[in-house]
């Protein structure tokens, strides 16, 4: 049967879910026959979870365990958990391994170790080595499929083990050589064998000194070195060089959205499982620890507005400029992090470069008139709207003082994050806003307390 494919989900789901209430006899199978296993597996995550069980028992292994690899964790536990566990070994079984062990990874402990004991020892050794992993590693997203040769090998030859060989097409693109022990020895493209002599020898054709990562190297590295060197796979070893597995540019894809998921949800303030749950309480959940960093943060602002309510009552017309120095203040160390941010993702920015990071920012800052053309603006939208350029020498002092110190705080905070291990995109989103709101603050009333006295306002 021809597959349609390129459905949106919501359109594969509603069509399943009115097969489901015709209750025609066979209307549910025949439907999710025509479609694509991708489409299906999109569609899944529309349904409810009765519907999901209920087409989940009538797919064929291939396509459960697409379904398995691309829905939520929380959708694959429920789908895992209702099924048989020899059906749902023969389901991971004919799963690529490192897909296996993703769709395992969800399950609990015990039935972990029921579901290998139920696959062939050679698959199961794999697939609990894999398990051994952190998720978000090399390791954790390599695949343990490989094309791999001796050195010796005609170019010949390897082109017959290649088609003797039950492998997916994105592992095939790269022959991995090895020596004793699996020592990785070199890599050699497919179109490199293909175009080359068939006599020729595998060593005579092999990059001698492939891009390699280690097993614990985090996938946002990995993302980037298959996009520095344009890979088509990346070898993954192990502390003495021996090689564990690949990573395609299919699980490469993947780390990257998943990278971009989490960063687009830091910087919004909430959790990445705020985007893949559909569960409006555990995505509540989710965001309570960023609401209550926010809230200690603007905190600090009500204190400091306490602290200097002196002032204010000095000069209560200040106060109709406070939320604009918070708010340019905050919208430029927005600007700097996300920046930043971006620059250490793509591997621009290091511990030894943050001097040249000092050197770009405070230029944009003090030389390209952003925050000397704000503060000009401010002395004189001060000055009409308060009545003394006094009061508009304050405020534009202020405006100039608190980007430019919103610009190094946004610069610095995610160099910090990383320094001592926490996820840098944090610092772009509500942190940095908030507590940029706070120095901005400080430094407006600070300015205001001493130039009041000063100019004897």
């Amino acid at each position: 049967m021809d597959r349609r494919g390129g459905e949106r989900a919501s359109d594969v789901a509603d069509a399943i879910r009115a097969a489901t209430r015709s209750e025609v006899r066979g209307a549910v199978e025949g439907l999710i026959g025509g479609y694509q296993p991708i489409d299906i597996a999109y569609a899944m995550q529309e349904l409810t979870g009765e519907e999901r069980a209920q087409v989940f028992a009538l797919l064929d292994s291939e396509t459960s365990g697409v379904v398995l690899e691309e829905v939520a964790d929380e959708i694959t536990a429920d789908l895992a958990g209702g099924t048989d566990e020899q059906e749902l070994a023969e389901i991971i079984d004919a799963m690529p391994p490192d897909s296996g062990a993703d769709a395992m990874s969800v399950l609990p402990d015990d039935v972990k170790h029921r579901i290998l004991n139920r696959i062939p020892r050679e698959e199961a050794a794999e697939l609990a080595a894999l398990l051994h992993y952190d998720e978000e590693s090399a390791g954790g997203i390599m695949t343990t499929e490989l094309i791999v040769s001796p050195p010796d090998i005609t170019a010949a030859g390897v082109l017959q083990h290649i088609r003797r060989t039950d492998i997916g097409p994105e592992a095939v693109f790269r022959v991995y050589v090895v020596g004793p022990d699996r020592k990785l020895l070199g890599a050699a493209d497919l179109v490199d064998i293909i175009n080359a002599r068939d006599d020729v020898p595998l060593s005579k054709i092999m990059d001698s000194d492939p891009v390699r990562v280690h097993h614990d190297t985090d996938q946002q590295e990995v993302v980037r070195l298959v996009d520095k060197y344009d890979l088509t796979s990346l070898p993954v070893v192990d502390d003495h060089d021996t090689l564990l597995g690949a990573v395609t540019v299919d699980d490469v894809i993947d780390a990257l959205q998943q990278e971009a998921t989490e960063d687009v949800a830091y910087v919004a303030g909430a959790s990445a499982y705020d985007l893949l749950t559909r569960s409006p309480w555990r995505a509540a959940r989710s965001r309570v620890p960023w609401l209550l960093v926010s809230l200690g943060a603007s905190l600090i602002s009500a204190a400091v507005i306490r602290v200097f309510s002196g002032t204010l009552e000095q000069a209560v017309m200040l106060a109709a400029f406070i939320p604009v120095i918070t708010a340019m203040s905050g919208n430029s160390g927005l600007q700097s992090s996300m920046i930043t941010v971006r620059s250490m993702a793509l591997g621009l920015i290091d511990d030894v470069s943050v001097g040249k990071l000092v050197g770009r920012q405070v230029p944009t800052a003090l030389l390209l008139l952003v925050a000397l053309a704000c503060g000009i603006v401010a002395f004189g939208a001060g000055t009409l709207l308060l009545g003394e350029a006094g009061y508009g020498l304050i405020v534009g002092s202020a405006m100039f003082c608190a980007i430019c110190s919103g610009t190094m705080l946004g610069s610095f905070v995610p160099l910090v994050f990383k320094r001592i291990g926490v996820d840098e995109a944090l610092a772009s989103g509500p942190f940095v806003t908030t507590m940029n709101d706070a120095v901005s603050l400080l430094i407006y009333f600070a300015i205001a307390t001493g130039m009041l006295h000063v100019l004897g306002l």
